[in-house]
């Protein structure tokens, strides 16, 4: 301890004075500790021991195995089961009707007779109008019979301009007369063209439609005809004597 001491005062007295404090300050800390350690054993041994840590584990579930069954148990035919068992209704008795109560009558008043009216008096009837019948209104007249006549006259001398006999009429020395029937139209126009008897040959019949068909425009229609609808009858002869007849 001596040494060491002259060692601490050599170091402080020397010019490194800083590290001697901290020398001294190191061993006396190590002094103390050296005092103070049976004391801080005794300390350790009056405190109670440290709890032991619980560790807890799953252990795995294991499915029982189902009881045996006899193999005779299993040869048994399944055992009846008792049929449930039904109640009757219990009757309850009907509580006796009573009798209506009788029910009271309302008298009606009496009704007087009404009296006899007086006698009704008929009044001389007044006078009663007539009405006239009315005249009956005459049918719109045909067409002028003259104007008629003229108008076919001057329509059969037009189709003698157009009238040609059929080559295939000639050659087979084929004669005859035809009647057309023609009807015009209000508005002037033929409404109307048929054979109404025939030369017994199809290519005369034809040939006659044809001409009067064509020579139709070429008259004028009369006025006392104009707006009305009627009937024309046409004849046409085809001979081979005279070809030019009509």
């Amino acid at each position: 301890m001596a040494r060491a001491a002259a060692q601490l005062i050599a170091v402080r007295d020397g010019p490194n004075r800083a590290f001697g404090y901290a020398v001294v300050a190191s061993i006396l800390l190590h002094a103390l500790l050296l005092a103070a350690l049976p004391s801080l054993r005794e300390l350790a041994a009056q405190l109670p021991p440290a709890p032991v840590p619980l560790v807890a584990r799953l252990a795995p579930i294991v499915a029982k195995p189902a009881p045996a069954v006899p193999a005779e148990e299993l040869r048994k035919p399944p055992a009846a089961q008792p049929r449930p068992v039904r109640e009757r209704p219990v009757a309850r008795p009907v509580p006796a009707l009573q009798a209506p109560a009788p029910v009271a009558q309302v008298e009606r008043p009496a009704v007087s007779e009404p009296a006899p009216a007086a006698p009704l008096t008929l009044a001389a009837p007044g006078p009663v109008a007539r009405i006239a019948p009315q005249a009956a209104v005459a049918a719109p007249a045909g067409p002028d019979p003259g104007a008629l006549d003229r108008y076919r006259l001057q329509l059969v001398t037009a189709a003698t301009q157009f009238k040609r006999y059929p080559r295939a009429a000639i050659d087979n020395n084929w004669e005859g007369e035809v009647v057309v029937r023609m009807t015009i139209g209000a508005d002037g126009m033929i409404a109307a063209l048929g054979i109404k008897s025939s030369s017994g040959y199809e290519v005369l019949d034809r040939q006659a439609l044809d001409m009067f068909r064509i020579a139709k425009p070429f008259v004028l229609l009369p006025p006392e005809l104009a707006g009305r609808e009627f009937e024309l009858e046409l004849r046409a002869i085809y001979s081979l004597k005279d070809q030019r007849s009509g």
